[in-house]
């Protein structure tokens, strides 16, 4: 029996070595795997950049010198479609993405308030947990059916909506959140060649996209209905606005 234990407990310990050693790559990878399914491409310092990107970073650094985060890069996505969200699993290592889309049609007002949205989740470093699942779940997509709503779960049901609260706090002006989403919802759906119409990765990210990024050819109607008990959806997230 102690000759059974002496091998089950060197196995066992190097189990857990293996599980840890494999969570820390995916850990260190997970930020650059979803950059790649999306497409996104990092403003470098030294890139002559577009003056939407230009805006978006001094928007960037005074809201984050009021909120007391970390300076993220940058990342765009060349898209129509309208979106954002912040990928990365340290505070000080997030990527905030932006699609063409977003910054060609959002005014300062309506940018400022979608900027300040996915900077809470840079503060809360509530993106980290998502980026791993979506690393992790999205290459598994056509294995495991509702990757999307996997990553989702694993970032916490109710998370967009908790963080229009803490980002009009920002802000002080909810109106400027609550047509951002409008925008953002009734925007141009992902073309079928998008990379962020594709299996894996790029739809696992659905949910963190500060508006759930719509199916392709979904009409602007079905983006922003209410869903029965998901208060992320845009509908209701609308509605809450409304009333801030």
């Amino acid at each position: 029996a102690s000759a059974a234990g002496g091998v089950v407990v060197p196995g066992a310990i190097a189990a857990v070595v293996a599980g840890i050693v494999v969570w820390l790559v995916l850990w260190r990878a997970a930020t650059s795997v979803v950059l790649r399914a999306l497409g996104a491409q990092v403003v470098d310092d030294d890139e002559v950049t577009r003056a939407e990107v230009a805006r978006a970073e001094n928007i960037v650094d005074g809201l984050c010198a009021s909120m007391g985060v970390a300076l993220p890069d940058l990342a765009v996505v060349d898209d129509p479609t309208r979106g954002a969200l912040a990928v990365g699993c340290e505070p000080d290592a997030a990527v905030v993405v932006l699609t063409s889309g977003l910054l060609h049609a959002l005014d300062p007002v309506t940018l400022e308030a979608v900027l300040a949205h996915e900077l809470v989740h840079v503060k809360r470093a509530d993106m980290a947990p998502a980026t791993v699942a979506a690393a992790v779940f999205g290459p598994l997509g056509r294995l495991v059916p509702g990757a999307s709503d996997l990553v989702h779960t694993v970032a916490g049901r109710g998370r967009e909506f908790r963080t229009d609260r803490l980002a009009v706090s920002v802000t002080r002006y909810p109106p400027g959140l609550r047509d951002a989403l409008v925008l953002m919802a009734e925007g141009p759906r992902p073309a079928l060649d998008s990379a962020l119409s594709g299996r894996g990765v790029a739809r696992a990210v659905r949910w963190l996209w500060t508006v759930a990024m719509p199916e392709p050819g979904e009409d602007a109607a079905d983006a922003v209905r209410v869903i029965e008990g998901e208060l992320d959806a845009p509908g209701v997230r609308i509605a809450a606005l409304d009333e801030w």
